[in-house]
């Protein structure tokens, strides 16, 4: 089995996800925009719509879904930002795959409150 790393666009210094066998391994998800790269929302809730946006869009183009996301790992700013991430991925993952939740983190980008780290399957065609 040959892992497939897939790029960003416009490029990053890192892979955005690798998909081997029916498993998509997620880098840390952000909510920059997909094209221009700016930071999108300046509230964790709002940074969540858009790093829950940017998840979906890659794992659809790759043959899966939110749905299949079978582990999260989280990682917040702000320790008070438990809520808002209860929240985010009750309406994101009503599934409720396994999760862990990092909290007090300083990201890449300074204006980050929030990246995301996900595993998905992509499910075997009927």
């Amino acid at each position: 089995m040959q892992p497939m790393f897939i790029q960003h666009e416009p490029k990053r210094v890192y892979s955005k996800a690798c998909v081997c066998g029916n498993f998509i391994f997620l880098a840390g998800e952000d909510c920059k925009d997909p094209k221009t790269q700016a930071i999108r929302g300046t509230t964790v809730p709002e940074q969540f719509d858009y790093t829950y946006q940017n998840m979906k869009a890659t794992l659809e183009n790759l043959g899966s879904s939110l749905e299949n996301i079978v582990s999260l790992t989280t990682y917040v700013t702000d320790p008070r930002a438990r809520e808002a991430h209860r929240r985010a991925r009750d309406k994101w993952l009503p599934h409720g795959p396994p999760s862990a939740l990092i909290c007090g983190v300083q990201l890449a980008d300074p204006e980050m409150l929030v990246e995301i780290q996900g595993v998905a399957i992509i499910p075997d065609k009927k």
